[in-house]
């Protein structure tokens, strides 16, 4: 028997917040989505007979299915109420106080989301998360953490699907670079790598001379991804053609202290998937001109922000304390403004909930 919680899809009314209160309408979306967690956990212990991780079959995936359902029912309610609340800080941080206190805490035994939320290596987005979305693996020490977990991993599919992008745009350009020496792609927050393991372990161009330069402030993230992609040049067709270089360097640094140039030759693709979403337009617009300027003629630049007007307020900002700028096409575009002989476009992924803005140097 499916679980069915009442819904109200009622905007959050103006009465309330302009007296400075949370309206009920919002304090009933996370009320209820506590309800369906601790509906869904009295569920599995009925199906698994204790706590412990075991496979509880076709019963265990009826619950999961019906706790999205009607997890995306409320994530639906949950941003009527925002489009009005998001509007002003102290609403919004009303909002966010609520949701913490009663629903984050609920799903603080899923891994994804303690990992987001906690933050233990000092932000939200760090390459555990990351991978995390990528391996889609059970995680959790209950039916329940796995359960919350997996439902974290489905909300940030938009992670995995622009990582296939990137992945594309490394094979594109290691196919057409037709120049001497080996084609040159750098990351900028290169986190675990993903797109480049699975590149080097399964692409045949990677028997292709390229080098690759992957440059992160968190040293932690480097060694997870090195280890990983020792092993993808080790097994996969690369034979020894690809080489790896890692900058242990914060985009500050980059801004302030040093150029580019300084760190890689002249790049045929540049990327930055899941950075710039956490700075100002201002250094967004900078750091988009130096990138350009690295760029070899006929080079690439790949940047990736996240879409304004979506839905994905809620999941991250106010349940997995995830702050990121979410910006509209115009802004994003912006960044391009005075870049001679640029070929710029502008696309979603597949999910639609991040923008990647494409500039080709003629």
């Amino acid at each position: 028997m499916d679980i069915t919680l009442g819904r109200q899809r009622i905007p959050a009314p103006a009465a309330a917040l302009a007296a400075g209160r949370l309206c009920p309408e919002y304090r009933d979306v996370v009320d209820r989505t506590v309800e369906l967690l601790m509906a869904t956990k009295s569920r599995l212990r009925s199906a698994v007979p204790g706590v412990a991780v075991a496979d509880a079959g076709a019963a265990t995936e009826a619950i999961t299915k019906n706790l999205w359902n009607e997890w995306r029912a409320a994530w639906v309610d949950a941003a009527a109420c925002l489009a009005e609340i998001a509007a002003t800080p102290e609403h919004l941080r009303l909002a966010k106080d609520y949701t913490e206190t009663h629903l984050t805490c609920e799903l603080m035994g899923a891994p994804l989301w303690r990992q987001a939320y906690t933050k233990p290596l000092g932000y939200p987005g760090d390459y555990r998360v990351m991978d995390y979305m990528y391996q889609r693996e059970p995680e959790g020490d209950t039916r329940f953490g796995q359960v919350a977990h997996d439902l974290a991993v489905h909300i940030g599919q938009f992670v995995v699907k622009r990582k296939e992008l990137v992945r594309h745009a490394i094979a594109e350009a290691v196919a057409q670079h037709g120049g001497p020496g080996p084609c040159v792609v750098a990351s900028l927050g290169s986190g675990p790598s993903r797109e480049v393991t699975e590149f080097l372990a399964h692409d045949p161009l990677a028997a292709r001379p390229t080098r690759f330069f992957l440059i992160d402030q968190d040293g932690d993230a480097l060694c997870f991804a090195g280890r990983k992609l020792a092993e993808a040049v080790r097994d996969g067709p690369s034979n020894g053609a690809a080489r790896i270089e890692m900058r242990h360097l914060s985009v500050l640094r980059l801004l302030r202290e040093i150029e580019p140039v300084e760190l890689l030759p002249p790049a045929n693709l540049i990327y930055s998937a899941g950075l710039l979403d956490y700075f100002s337009d201002r250094t967004c617009r900078i750091l988009t001109k130096r990138l350009y300027e690295a760029l070899r003629p006929g080079g690439h630049l790949l940047l990736g922000n996240m879409k304004a007007g979506t839905d994905m307020l809620w999941p991250l900002e106010l349940i997995a304390d995830w702050s990121l700028r979410y910006r509209s096409a115009e802004s994003i575009l912006a960044w391009t403004e005075g870049l001679e002989g640029a070929e710029i476009s502008l696309r979603t992924e597949a999910t639609g909930y991040d923008y990647l803005l494409s500039v080709r140097k003629a």
